[in-house]
């Protein structure tokens, strides 16, 4: 097994480090790396958005990392709470994409078990960036039907959204690597299902209390998965940390 040696740097350039991280794909899915912020106490967020946890050093690491996947995922509580649109990136970033051989841009992919889900959103404002909506076959008809006007849909379980299904269809799909940016409790059935080989946290130096949510939350109970610790970056009092599962 090799081991992980982590890099402690002050200066180290975003979209160079998370480019030279080795990341692969397994066979039946794509490798999934989640990304968030949180204050030292650790919430996610302040006033019910994660933007109040911001700084320049996690913003730069926000869209160095989303530089990198096939695929953005988010869960549609966030999607909506954040009011996600279409990704945007600049034109070096999309040129080193091409040069990787992936498309200039990342599909963005929102879980809906639901399929709750408003076409005219943000989110779907650009055809030519057709979002994925990866919903249930128990979704009401009129609402999948109305999505798939504006994006591509993915069915994956019953009752609830089966991950592993999921991923395998977009794994089918040549899409290798999985960006997740949330809620908590997508992430929470992520770790569930042991399906986190990457974990990105950024640390800010705020302390907020009272009961905003954590990174991870759900109605199971708690498991232990370990990652290990592959690289810390710090810049003006914000810890940027990189776990990622031994190979």
């Amino acid at each position: 097994m090799d081991q992980l040696f982590p890099t402690f740097r002050a200066d180290l350039d975003p979209v160079e480090a998370v480019a030279s991280d080795v990341r692969t794909a397994l066979p039946i899915r794509p490798w999934i790396m989640v990304n968030m912020v949180a204050s030292i106490d650790g919430a996610i967020e302040v006033d019910g958005r994660s933007g109040g946890l911001g700084s320049p050093a996690d913003k730069a690491m926000f869209h160095a990392l989303r530089q990198l996947p096939d695929v953005i995922l988010a869960g549609a509580g966030t999607v909506r709470a954040e009011n996600y649109g279409p990704v945007q990136l600049d034109d070096a970033a999309q040129s080193r994409r091409v040069a990787r051989g992936q498309q200039p841009l990342p599909r963005l992919a929102v879980v809906s078990g639901r399929a709750h889900l408003d076409p005219n959103a943000k989110l779907f404002s650009d055809p030519s960036q057709r979002p994925i909506v990866i919903t249930t076959s128990t979704a009401a008809t009129d609402a999948v039907d109305a999505l798939r006007t504006v994006a591509d849909i993915i069915v994956a379980g019953n009752e609830r959204v089966d991950l592993h299904d999921a991923f395998a269809k977009l794994r089918a799909l040549n899409m290798h690597t999985v960006l997740c940016e949330g809620g908590p409790t997508l992430n929470d059935q992520l770790l569930v299902d042991d399906l986190v080989d990457e974990w990105c946290q950024t640390i800010a130096p705020i302390l907020t209390g009272g009961d905003a949510s954590r990174g991870a939350h759900g109605p199971t109970s708690g498991v232990a998965r370990n990652l290990s610790l592959a690289r810390v970056i710090v810049e003006d009092n914000v810890v940027l940390l990189r776990y990622a599962r031994e190979s």
